[in-house]
């Protein structure tokens, strides 16, 4: 099943008289559904797993790979 939706604006129609369904995405930490128009925690569920993310990135378990040089002076 695909969460996302698609505004009427972006395929051209003109539906001014249907009702638009909030789009719902997954949370970045737990996986659970999560509301994207109006959510302050977005991408995220709740405070709690911004929160955890938080200290993932803290505790530097988060690395972008990078090519080790010998050249650096």
């Amino acid at each position: 099943m695909n969460d996302d939706v698609v505004a009427p604006e972006a395929t051209g129609a003109d539906h001014a008289d249907t009702p638009r369904r909030a789009r719902r995405v997954r949370c970045a930490a737990c996986g659970a559904p999560a509301a994207w128009e109006g959510d302050p925690n977005r991408p995220f569920c709740s405070f709690t797993c911004r929160l955890v993310d938080l200290g993932v990135w803290l505790d530097e378990r988060y690395r972008i790979p990078a090519e080790r040089r010998d050249d650096v002076s």
